[in-house]
């Protein structure tokens, strides 16, 4: 008989002190889980965004299972909170070994890096889905759901462009599932919420201009020139008002975008905040304007109005779930080129779209 949701091993339950009973069997109160499964997913932190869709399908089709998902430090404020996951375990060295101790029905593996899928071989389970290693030390798909991710992924090109799958239609197959439009989602802690809006008086519509992009791919970036005009655009309405925001990356470039556009109603917040107070401030915002970055996914989650541009990654990948525009040059060859070589185009996908079409498609959305 499987142990009981309420008892944690180490110390007797809650009900425990009302009932006083030692007889767990006996209890009306027992209640274990029929399934036992484990989540891996450590990072990029949007894919970990991505990914809180998954949580829901995995309680559909297991409802009375014990969802435990692992991920690192810095992404693990998007799961803490998540409804659909009955405990969170943060990627370290203890938490690894422990769960080589526990026993699985299921393991699903989202991460094809070498810390996941080695994790992935070292957990007991029968079931395995997604991504472990081969003998030789390569990364392999363990089940048959995770093969078209796999092979697509290894032609970024070909496999990249011609998909038409979003990606949580991808991890649902990777993870065996069933796909019924579930949405990212991650909740706000509402104490700490209201109390970073309770610091901000903004009366307008709020404009937030997520100009970064991260390292890894630094063509994402839209150009200086377009969001330069597009402050400018956005200045001659007297109800907008603009944040600039960017990590410590951008903070070079979005001051002298300050410097030059000087205004009462243009704030610049960059490098102001960590990635908790940065949602919180995104869903402050009436509308997103980024790129494919993780302000991307938390916009989506949050439910907000958004305007996103798409070049060197695949936009048939997000769905904005009908909360906004996406800009692409589609007429283009060379997208999803992933950023492997330096441009042999200077960037175009980027600098093809304009400041006034991303203009015209935040007044479309306010």
């Amino acid at each position: 008989m499987k142990a009981c949701r309420y008892f944690k091993g180490d110390r007797p339950c809650k009900y425990y002190w009302i009932d006083r009973s030692w007889n767990c069997f006996e209890c009306e109160h027992h209640n274990p889980y029929n399934e036992r499964i484990l989540l891996i997913k450590l990072d990029a932190l949007g894919d970990v965004v991505r990914a809180t869709a998954l949580a829901e399908g995995i309680k559909k089709k297991y409802p009375n299972s014990e969802l435990t998902w692992i991920t690192t430090k810095g992404a693990r404020f998007f799961v803490d909170l998540n409804p659909f996951v009955d405990r969170v375990l943060e990627y370290n060295t203890e938490n690894v070994r422990r769960l080589q101790f526990e026993k699985f029905d299921t393991i699903i593996n989202l991460d094809k890096d070498p810390k996941a899928t080695s994790m992935m071989m070292s957990f007991n389970s029968e079931d395995k889905r997604g991504y472990g290693l081969s003998s030789e030390g390569h990364v392999v798909p363990l089940n048959d759901g995770s093969k078209y991710h796999y092979n697509i992924c290894l032609d970024n090109y070909g496999g990249k462009t011609k998909n038409t799958k979003s990606y949580q239609e991808l991890i649902f197959a990777v993870a065996d599932l069933d796909y019924d439009m579930e949405r990212p989602y991650f909740e706000l802690d509402s104490e700490k919420y209201e109390s970073f809006k309770n610091q901000y008086q903004w009366k307008g519509n709020v404009i937030l201009l997520n100009t970064g992009c991260g390292p890894v791919y630094p063509h994402k970036k839209w150009t200086y020139g377009g969001f330069n005009k597009l402050i400018k655009l956005l200045l001659k309405d007297s109800e907008n008002i603009i944040i600039l925001c960017g990590s410590k990356s951008e903070i070079e470039r979005n001051n002298k975008l300050y410097e030059e556009n000087k205004f009462h109603s243009l704030i610049n917040v960059t490098d102001s905040y960590n990635i908790e107070e940065f949602s919180y401030l995104v869903n402050l915002s009436d509308v997103i304007v980024t790129g494919d970055t993780v302000g991307l996914h938390i916009a989506i989650s949050l439910h907000k109005k958004i305007v996103s541009f798409f070049g060197p990654t695949p936009h048939q990948e997000v769905n904005l779930f009908g909360l906004g525009k996406k800009l692409v040059r589609e007429e283009l060859e060379c997208l999803n080129c992933y950023d492997q070589f330096p441009c042999p185009y200077d960037g175009k996908c980027m600098s093809l779209i304009s400041a006034d079409e991303v203009y015209e498609s935040i007044k479309e959305l306010l």
